[in-house]
Formats: structure tokens, sequence, C-alpha cells
């Protein structure tokens, strides 16, 4: 008999109580299942407690001569139905399917089935048994709790003792293939299986049965594919296994399973798909939607998503401590995409706790194991709902459930926890880790990671962990923001993403992304980038530069085996996503291959700032991660009409050729300007394997300080040095000064001011602007180290006004690597809306346009002018960098010329009044 099934999704009745207790009256809604009730309903949005469901279905009387079941894919968290007033079962978590055989409560005609959802809350007064801490819940600490039918729920008829589950192991080398069919309870009589075999394209390979006696309650069969086509991403090959149950001849049951031959192992410190060497290029996947959170909108929408990630370049995802719809495993498997996939977090470490993320782990393998799309099972996530840094049962309970898990599962990889420092591995196949850096800000911190990283720091390990010593390494978490435009975010309505609202509670605020457009054009950022959708396209550029740059870092390290981008899409609040949360790609959607292939050409610079006519150097290396050898290939580079050329060894997959350093005339340039070097590898038929590019700035040639009649001083004798040095006429002392440039003040300076003179305020150190801003305003230079200003987590944003004085400096507004040797480590607080209209000439937001401060500043004071800014301008030799003599250089004109401004509208004034 071939199961029949009726599909329950859609509309049911819902109440919502917020506890066991309701105070007062409560009303029945609509709900659409499946979908957690935070997705539907904008007062539940962030409350849990307990759902009541109820609908009515017609069940045909021919039905009730075979069993029914009613089957939900899974249910957040806990859950009792009834039917027709009878409790027919219950079941405990959130991730996992489950099913009650409901024939005997059923009638012909309409059937109430009612199902009640328990959603913890941390209250042990509410939920005593399963309080929301000792749950595995996954990203719900993070995004807001989900609570709820989920996944698809249905109803089918099928023999009591049908077959409910068929694990296939499948054996590559040889094309032995070990299965099991799973029966829902032991077998009422004996049964013949008639199982045949498919291959990908669907003929049929070989058809066999085997008999199962009565009472049995698992059938094993074997059997042996002739030539065996593998599973990869380049080619997902796909077998199916159709087991047919028959008794006396007759067909009672059948099912369905696809499986794929594939192999994932780790050599020397290296990762092998298939016996060929793999670099892995993950992105981490949140399985988050923009309109039902958690639950799959539909398969087409996945399959999108999926071709999406194949042309970045990605060739595997790491699906985000969440147990995923089985249909997110399904179109991975169909269109070759592998899967990191990782065991929900709870809270807290309890006996209880454990036993569910135990059970949980069991039920994840027993469900997905077929799917050849997943190589890597994760345990625990930055020690969370652990203590492994101080508690040695807790280090001690992964280890052990680490070596359960590599027996159950020997097909797959194990990683025990993915660790953020302090957190560290205690036994692991992979040895990865977390870090985040923003770039260019912080680059020299992020290649001190990779450095120590590809040395097999200490941190990796705890002191009491198991080692090898030859584990693969990789970077599974970094990345950097680039926001989305909020009106590509809407819906069919117009109206503004309901999670918009949410994450005003983490990062001091600067995640809250509800006010974006109104907070860009009160801070006057509409002045600096022209409106609101060219400064996120700015953002999205500095996103892919920051990404280019820490990728080519890894490759160069021939140590590492692989990376995983934070992250795939956007999701909610969090902005560093490859795609934004509707899955819209970002500017530099067709570019990212460049750096996110199998073989990349991999650039390193020191300074990307040069004069005209200067010598460029940096290194070049090709990283050759994966696939067939590179034979007779050679590399060009061009920078302007100077161009080099490589004949390349052979090199074989994996291996790195480092090329050395090589130097390229700049151009002669008259104006600054940006200059690309290209760099390209092409095959000995000509075929370009792959190509990258550097940008840089440009300068003509300096012929000193453009004002005369200005003397200089400083009270700093390095600066004072560097005025000399740059050919600035220097005064002997203050008082002969028209310009003070200084990284101090006193009452003396500021005295000397309010006579007239102008000051450029270069400081170092963190202190108030008074006198020079009122004391009620309070501007300050503060630290960005321990600030949101730092950008490592959400992205800062720092421009610089390209207009008047700074019109000439090339790029922009965002600084880009050309400003690597002079990026603030202090910022400037403090400064109003009316600052930053039209004095701040350089600034700097976070994440959703928050926390607005200067970089660079200007207002009157007394008879004077003074301006102060926090780039760093005293870091090299004098003319060493171009970006820093140039900047130096305006910010004196800047002053320079507010003087003569004012002096000229004073002239100006007096003989209007005449």
């Amino acid at each position: 008999m071939p199961a029949s099934r009726l599909s329950l999704d859609g509309t049911w009745e819902f109440l919502h109580v917020s506890d066991d207790r309701p105070s007062g009256p409560a009303s029945v809604r609509a709900i659409n299942v499946p979908a957690p009730w935070q997705a539907q309903f904008a007062d539940l949005r962030m409350r849990a407690g307990i759902g009541i469901y109820r609908r009515l279905v017609d069940i045909p009387a021919e039905w009730l001569t075979d069993h029914v079941w009613l089957r939900f894919g899974a249910v957040f968290h806990n859950s009792r139905v009834w039917v027709n007033g009878a409790l027919v079962g219950a079941n405990e978590g959130g991730f996992l399917p489950f099913s009650f055989d409901v024939t005997q409560h059923l009638r012909p005609g309409e059937n109430e089935i009612k199902v009640r959802v328990d959603s913890p809350t941390d209250n042990p007064a509410e939920f005593p048994d399963s309080p929301f801490a000792e749950i595995p819940f996954g990203k719900q600490s993070w995004y807001g709790p989900l609570s709820g039918i989920w996944q698809p729920v249905h109803i089918e008829r099928r023999i009591p003792d049908h077959v409910k589950q068929a694990r296939i192991v499948p054996k590559r080398e040889t094309g032995e293939v070990a299965g099991v069919a799973v029966f829902a309870s032991p077998l009422a009589e004996a049964t013949d299986l008639r199982i045949e075999v498919l291959d990908p394209a669907d003929a049929s390979l070989l058809v066999f049965t085997v008999t199962a006696m009565p009472g049995a309650a698992r059938m094993p069969f074997e059997f042996r594919v002739g030539e065996v086509r593998s599973w990869s991403p380049a080619e997902p090959n796909l077998y199916r296994v159709r087991i047919e149950m028959l008794r006396r001849g007759a067909s009672l049951d059948a099912i369905e399973e696809r499986f794929g031959f594939r192999t994932i192992e780790t050599r020397d410190g290296k990762l092998y798909l298939n016996g060929e060497p793999l670099y892995l290029r993950g992105a981490l996947d949140q399985d988050y939607y923009p309109d039902t959170i958690c639950t799959v909108p539909s398969v087409e929408f996945l399959e999108d998503q999926f071709r999406k990630a194949k042309e970045l370049g990605l060739n595997c995802l790491r699906c985000h401590i969440k147990a995923a719809d089985p249909r997110y495993y399904e179109v991975a498997d169909r269109i070759g995409m592998l899967i990191w996939t990782e065991l929900p977090n709870g809270g807290m470490a309890t006996e209880r706790s454990r036993g569910r993320k135990e059970r949980l782990l069991k039920g994840i393998v027993d469900r997905d194991g077929n799917h050849p799309s997943i190589i890597i099972w994760t345990i625990i996530n930055e020690n969370w709902g652990v203590d492994l840094v101080h508690d040695a049962d807790h280090r001690e309970w992964l280890k052990q459930t680490f070596a359960w898990l590599k027996g159950y599962d020997p097909t797959r990889l194990v990683v025990d926890n993915s660790p953020l420092a302090p957190s560290f591995h205690v036994e692991s196949d992979i040895a990865d880790y977390h870090f985040y850096a923003a770039i260019p800000d912080h680059r020299a911190a992020w290649d001190k990671f990779v450095d120590g990283l590809a040395d097999r720091a200490p941190w990796l390990y705890a002191p009491d962990a198991v080692v090898r010593g030859d584990e693969p390494l990789m970077c599974s978490e970094f990345g950097n923001w680039g926001l989305p435009y909020p009106k590509d975010l809407q819906d069919q309505g117009g109206a503004e993403p309901w999670w918009f609202e949410t994450g005003h509670d983490w990062g001091d605020g600067v995640m809250y992304a509800h006010g974006v457009e109104n907070r860009f054009t009160d801070w006057s950022l509409d002045r600096v980038f022209g409106d609101l959708r060219r400064f996120v396209s700015a953002a999205q550029w500095q996103q892919f530069r920051a990404l280019k740059y820490q990728i080519e870092a890894m490759r160069r390290k021939p140590q590492l085996a692989g990376y995983v981008i934070t992250e795939l899409h956007d999701c909610h609040w969090e902005s560093n996503g490859l795609l934004d949360m509707r899955r819209n790609p970002r500017v530099f959607h067709e570019l990212f291959h460049i750096v996110n292939s199998d073989t990349v050409i991999v650039p390193k610079w020191d300074r990307l700032s040069y004069w005209s006519g200067d010598t460029a150097r940096f290194e070049i290396a090709v990283a050759h991660g994966a696939g067939a050898a590179i034979e007779g290939a050679q590399l060009s580079i061009r920078l302007g009409d100077d161009e080099k050329k490589f004949s390349l060894p052979r090199l074989e997959a994996p291996a790195v050729l480092d090329l050395g350093a090589i130097e390229l005339r700049v151009p002669a340039m008259a104006e600054a300007g940006m200059r690309r070097a290209h760099v390209e590898l092409r095959g000995s038929n000509g075929r370009l394997i792959a190509h990258n590019h550097l940008d840089m700035a440009v300068h003509p040639a300096r012929t000193g300080p453009r004002h005369s009649g200005e003397r200089v001083w400083s009270p700093n004798r390095k600066i004072l040095a560097r005025l000399r040095a740059l050919g600035y006429d220097v005064a002997r002392r203050m008082e002969d000064a028209t310009i003070v440039v200084s990284n101090t003040h006193n009452e003396a300076i500021a005295g000397h001011v309010r006579a007239g003179a102008r000051l450029l305020l270069l400081p170092e150190a963190e202190g108030a602007l008074h006198p020079f801003f009122p004391h009620w305003q309070n501007v300050k230079i503060r630290a960005r180290a321990g600030s949101p200003w730092m950008g490592d987590w959400a992205s800062s944003f720092a421009w610089l006004r390209r207009a008047d004085h700074f019109a000439a400096l090339p790029g922009g507004p965002l600084l880009d690597e050309s400003f690597d040797r002079v990026i603030p480590d202090y910022v400037i607080s403090g400064c109003n809306l009316l600052d930053f209209q039209a004095r701040v000439f350089g600034g700097l937001v976070v994440g959703w346009i928050h926390k607005p401060v200067a970089l660079g500043v200007e207002r009157s004071y007394g008879r004077g002018r003074m301006a102060a800014s926090t780039f760093r301008l005293f870091r090299d030799a004098p003319m060493a960098d171009p970006t820093a003599t140039m900047l130096l250089d305006r910010l004196v004109e800047l002053v320079a010329e507010s003087r003569e401004a004012r002096v000229e509208e004073t002239g100006r004034g007096a003989e209007a009044a005449a």
C-alpha cells in the first residue's frame, strides 16, 4: 500500500499565555503553521511561554481501516498532543521530528487536533523541569526566542510496523553499502523487503529481496555498486534506495532514501574529499529567514541561496548551532554544497542539560546521517553552555562525547569546541579558531593571529588536551560588516522589516537598525556621501576589501586548510553577510571569487600609498588549494606601463608558491588618484586561471608648503623637526608663530589662539577640548581601545570629507588601505549635530550608523581658529608615507586659509559699513 498523506500546514487557531496561570483574558487568533509565533505577532516577538494550537481536520472513512500517524517535523520546545480530547502523547525537545499513532482516537469526518507547546523561560516556577538554560536552544539567546510549530505537520496512513527510517553507510573505495531498515514497531509477521537501487540518472542498478522475521525491530542489508560515481560539490551524484515491504506478495508500504559515495579525512594537516585535496572555503549560515525566522520559506528559496553561495566561490556552509530543516540538507545534497553542522547549545551544564544534548546529538546523526553533504559535526561552539576554561569535568565530558560521536559516525570529522578566546580545544579532528579584526584598522592584529594559528600557538588547546599535532588548522569565524540598503529589505507593503526593532540591547546599541535613514541625514553624512545608497555601497566595498585582505593573509600560509567567513547572509541586526537578509547580493558578488577559489593569486603589501614615480614593492604568491596540477603557467603583473612576467614551475595541490618581492614603477601623475596593479595567472593554453589586483593611492611629487608668510611652531620637538623637514617656516617661539601645531594644549596656547593665531591640534592621548569647545558640550579625545569604536565586531566606518582642502586626496570617502599608516587610535566625542553639518571634516560611525564621533573638527575661538584631528601623522619618517604627508599639509592649509578667509570677511564687512 503506498502511503497516503494529508498536510496540516496552513491556518490553525492559536492562544498564547505567558505561563500556566493566566491572570486575565486571552484572545484566540489565527496562526500559520509552520512558523514560530514570534515571526507572526508583533506583541510576541520576544515572548516565550505557552501556546495552544487547535485545528479541525476531515479524515476519510477508508483511512480508518489502516493505522494513521500524526507527524511533526519539529516544535519549539516541549509538546503535548490531543486528538478529540484524548491525550495521544508528549515530546521534549525542539529540533527533531516526532509522531504518534492516533488511529484509535480518530473518527470518520471532522476531528479536533490540539497541541500545547511549552516554550520555556528561565523562571523555575513556570518551567521547573526544563528551564530555558537547560535545554538546547542555539542562537535564541542572540536573536530572540523561537516558539511553536516551526516545521511541517502532516497525517499519513501507514502499517503499524512500517519502515520509519533507513540508515545507509556507503564505502566509496569498494562500492559496498551497508544499510539497516528500522521498523516503527517489531514486525507482526515475516516480511520481505524488496530493495531497489537507482543510480544518479535514476536508472535501476539492482533489485534484491531480504526477509525479516516476526518480532524484528530492524533489518540489515548489504549491496555493492559496480562503478562508483562519487558525490562532490562539482558532481553531486546521488543514489536512491527504495525499500518496499511485501507480505504474501502484496505491497504494504515503501520508503525512499538518498545517499552518496563520499569520504572526508585528514592527513598531515590537510583535508581530503574523496581522496583529493580539499581547501575549505566556507561561510557561517545562521539558517534564519527574513519573514519566518527559522522556518524554511520554500525549497526554491533554499535553492536560490545555495546557488548564490556557489557563485561566491563557497564550497561549504557551517550551519550554525542548529539542527536545520531536513530540506536544507536535501538541497545541499542536490546542488553540491559541503555542510559543517552543529549541535544547538544550551545555557548551563547540568546533568539534565548534558543528557538532553547527548540525546539530541544522537537524534541528529540518526535523522541526517544519510546526507553526503554533511562532512563535519561540531559539539560545542565558543564554550557556550559549558566552562571548559575552568572546569575539568566539563573538559572530560567533551572528550567522552567526542569519542562517542567518532565511534557512532566514523564517516565524518568531529570538532569538539570551535573556540574563541579564552576557550580552546580538548580533542578535535580540526584545530579551528575564531577571531575578529577590523580591516584596515587592525590588520597588524589580524596578521599576528594568522601567524599564531599557522604556528599552532599554545592558545589552540587546553593544557590537558589530547593533541595529535597534525590536525588541519583554520579560522572558522572572521568577518566585517557591510550594511544592506534598507529599502531592499522592505516587505511587499513597503514596511520596514520587524527585526529592525531588535538588537537594541547588543553592543552598546550599535546593532539597532531602526532609524538608520534618519541617523544618516541627522549626522549630515549626506553631505559626505550624497545619499544612503552610496554610503551602503561604500560600506559593502569596505567589507570586500577587508575580507580580501584577511583571506589573502590566510592563503599565504600553506599550514592552513581553509576558513569560514562570518557569514553567508545578514541575520536580523547582524550585518556581516555576503548577502543581505533577503538574500540580495552585495555589490562585490561577481568579484568575490577572485579570492575565494581553489587557486588564488595572493599579494602581500607593506603600504599602498606612493609618490608619483616611486617604486612599488610587494610580494606575490600563488595558492593552489585543490584541483589538477598547474603546469606551464605564466603569471603577469602590470602597473601602468610597467609589466613583469614569470613562468611558474609545476604546482600540485595543496601548495603555496612564493614568488618573493616584485618591484614595479609607479606611473607619473600630475594629480593624485587611485591606480590598480593587475595580476593574472594563465595556463599554457592561455586560459585565465586566476586574477587579482591591488589598489593604491598615487600622489604627485610634493613641492613644499603652499602658503608663504605663515610661521609654524610646536612645543613638541618631534613635530617641530617634522615641520622643518617638510620645508615649513619654523618660528623660534610661540609668540612669533601664526600657526601652532601641537599634540597637547594649555592656557598659553589657548590664549595665543584667542589673540588671533591658529592651532592645529594632533592629540595622541585622551583629554578634553575645553576651552576651544564650551564646557557643557564636553568634547573629548577618547581612546578607541575597549570601545565599540574599535569596530572589530560590529564594523566601524571611518570617513574623510573629500571636498575643499581634502578634495585632492584620492579614494574615499571611507578610509581605505592607503590610509593604513594614519588610521586613528583616538576619536573626538561630543561633537553635536551643528558640528557635523560643517565643522567635522572626518568622522566615524559604528554598525547601523551609531555613536558618531569626529576624527577631525575645526572651529573659531576668540579671534583665531583651531582644528583638531586624531590621524596618526608622525608614525613614519618625513615623506615616507605620502598619505600622512599630504594630510598634514592639508590640515595646515585648512587652518591657514581659515585665517585668510576671516581677514577677507572682516575686510568686506568694514567696506560695507563704510
